[in-house]
């Protein structure tokens, strides 16, 4: 009677706290509740622990909704079912697994990066003191794939890889529907965050293709599924096709009113605020970017990274506008958000921003200090990013895609198998010579075997010395980067104008070879460049230094075009000469004009360039402009790849040169 009376006052305490908005324990001290849990765990029984944690699990998740969203209230209800399973015996291992489900799935929003990345491993750890019998594999599959998501989100990919592939090999033979398309949700937003380039269009495949199966499902994660599913491919095609990307934006303003995470809210808003500042709205912009702030605000949000990148966008419109004070404001905001948080890549973008808007200031001194800060954060991020080798992101890909193939693997093994057993029952008379022939099907293989294995080691080796090699293209990059940003820095404090325009040629003279590492350990081939991509960038990089984009248009009219580095440097630098000097001579007084570059191999792999001008052409008998040095680089260039170079004045000024690139050699 006693007990009876016990249990009814535990009932009915827990459903007065799934009924009140706030828990009234929260006023009481950690030793005094602490005690009470202790209490209550040692007098129910573990039907009674198991349902009443569930009441508070159920009540974390319904704070995790707006318009009553509380993300401490959220943690305490989690805490409090944790908590009182775990002081309850026996350890109830299935209905803890369940819980630390809900508390490291993201969407829920409970604690933080660090706390849940050190949450997941014990709800991991419960879920395998299951009992075989009685595992849920689904439910491993989720534990692991949100480990695995906190891994990527801090930075972590190779932890993150480890455990997205093991999850998979959970379901690997699970083929219902609705989990086939789990698999498809997260593989598109696990390799869309993962961060290689590579990966990029294998990740919108697999989003789209859930999409489209969660549009017409009645899941219970149909929204949620979706949500995600519009937010990466708005991003997919943010820089590509704004058109696509402000449909998925809209996608998902129409399913804000069935979902009540205010992530989803704060994220729309965000979205349409970016792609408006992209179509140069910027007071639209603000509007939606202020109401995302003020909403992250509200709900004590600020530790996401979406809080950063609001502040970040609206120092853009700050540095559109000319404000560079209240734009470096913004930009500081956001760098001090993403430090708190310990998002490396986040705060190197940001340092970035803060020396571009000091640099446009006029602030050097700061504008350096900036530039070296983000210098180093970056080479950081890259070398960690470069040490994913390719090989090994290639092999993880093939497990990614093993379920398929390891089934029906088992279907023709099978098969096999029953038609060597039944031709061993029929034709008995033939068993010697089966037996000779699984003899040296067997010597054949361990022979296939080890060549395998060797091919491995040796593919194991040039992915290693492919990743070296980038890594030392990457490192000249940064220094050519490094070297660029000092030539640019201290031209800015010459008043001489032959002089500073000295500068500005040496500035463009190193771009052009650091564009050719750049393009090296971006490229899948580490020993050729493609010339007409390069010519492009380089072009693009001479208008800006000279502030020509509106007037003079530079076009490549050529075919795509592979050269090896050494022919593909001095290529360039006679190219970056020619260029500069059309820009300083060819069109005076902002004449607008065009610039035409051709690069082409004839059938004796000669090759023959042409960059020619509408300009004014020059004079004869009139002495060329400038110091000469360039006209002299050209020339010693020419020599160097056993060329000649012939100059034409009509209608412009035309430059050819013909390159016996065999003979160079």
């Amino acid at each position: 009677m006693i007990n009876l009376i016990i249990r009814s006052y535990i009932w009915f305490t827990a459903l007065l706290l799934y009924m009140s908005a706030l828990p009234q324990s929260l006023q009481t001290t950690k030793g005094e509740k602490r005690v009470s849990e202790l209490n209550v765990s040692q007098n129910l029984s573990p039907n009674e622990v198991a349902a009443l944690s569930r009441t508070y699990q159920d009540k974390a998740l319904w704070f995790k909704q707006m318009p009553h969203f509380n993300r401490d209230s959220t943690v305490f209800y989690f805490d409090k079912a944790a908590q009182l399973l775990q002081n309850s015996k026996p350890l109830q291992y299935e209905r803890l697994a369940n819980l630390y489900r809900d508390i490291t799935d993201r969407a829920n929003r409970s604690h933080n990066f660090n706390v849940v990345d050190s949450l997941a491993p014990i709800g991991w750890s419960y879920y395998e003191n299951i009992p075989e019998s009685k595992k849920d594999k689904v439910l491993g599959y989720d534990l692991l794939i949100n480990w695995a998501l906190i891994k990527i989100i801090r930075g972590e990919p190779k932890e993150g890889l480890e455990l997205f592939v093991k999850a998979l090999n959970l379901l690997e033979n699970d083929k219902r529907p609705e989990i086939q398309l789990k698999i498809l949700k997260d593989k598109g937003r696990f390799l869309s965050q993962y961060g290689l380039p590579e990966e990029q269009e294998k990740a919108f495949q697999y989003l789209r293709k859930s999409m489209i199966g969660y549009q017409t499902s009645i899941y219970p994660e149909r929204n949620e599924a979706l949500a995600v599913a519009y937010k990466l491919l708005s991003y997919h095609y943010s820089e590509s096709n704004l058109d696509s990307s402000d449909y998925y934006v809209q996608k998902m303003g129409k399913l804000l009113p069935e979902v009540g995470n205010p992530f989803h809210h704060t994220w729309y808003y965000y979205s349409m605020g970016n792609n408006l500042i992209r179509r140069e709205k910027y007071e639209e912009a603000k509007d939606y970017l202020n109401k995302t702030i003020r909403l992250l605000e509200e709900y004590n949000l600020t530790t996401i990274d979406v809080y950063q990148f609001a502040h970040s966008r609206i120092g853009d419109i700050y540095m559109a506008e000319g404000n560079y004070n209240e734009a470096i404001a913004y930009y500081e905001k956001a760098r001090n958000s993403s430090i708190a948080i310990n998002t490396k890549a986040n705060t190197a973008y940001f340092l970035n921003k803060l020396y571009s808007a000091h640099e446009q200031k006029g602030d050097y001194k700061k504008a350096l200090e900036y530039y070296i800060a983000w210098s180093e954060a970056n080479d950081i991020i890259e070398v960690e990013r470069n040490e994913r080798s390719l090989r090994e992101n290639e092999l993880q890909e093939d497990i990614i895609d093993q379920a398929e193939l390891l089934s029906a693997k088992q279907q023709q093994q099978t098969i096999y198998l029953t038609i060597l057993l039944i031709a061993a029952l029929v034709l008995g008379l033939l068993y010697h010579n089966f037996r000779l022939k699984k003899s040296r099907n067997k010597r054949l293989k361990a022979l296939n075997d080890e060549l395998a294995h060797k091919n491995v080691l040796l593919d194991k080796r040039n992915a290693e010395n492919e990743l070296l090699l980038k890594e030392i293209h990457h490192r000249v990059k940064n220094n050519l980067e490094m070297v660029k940003g000092l030539i640019s820095l201290q031209s800015a404090q010459i008043e001489d104008p032959a002089t500073k325009e000295a500068m500005i040629a040496s500035q463009n003279r190193v771009q052009s070879m650091g564009i050719i590492h750049q393009k090296l350990y971006q490229g899948t081939n580490l020993g050729s460049i493609e010339m007409k991509d390069y010519f492009i960038n380089l072009s693009e990089g001479i208008l800006d230094s000279f502030n020509a984009e509106d007037r003079i248009k530079i076009e490549c009219a050529m075919d795509n075009l592979e050269l090896d580095v050494d022919t593909a440097v001095p290529i360039g630098l006679i190219v970056n000469e020619l260029l500069t000097n059309a820009l300083k001579y060819a069109f005076p007084q902002d004449q607008r004009g065009v610039i035409n570059i051709s690069l082409e191999k004839d059938s004796n792999y000669n090759l023959k360039l042409e960059v020619r001008d509408n300009g004014i052409g020059k004079t004869a008998g009139v002495a060329p402009k400038g110091t000469g040095f360039g006209s002299q680089l050209i020339q010693l260039l020419t020599r160097q790849l056993n060329g000649k170079m012939q100059e034409y004045s009509d209608l412009g000024t035309r430059v050819a040169f013909d390159f016996s690139i065999q003979k160079s050699a």
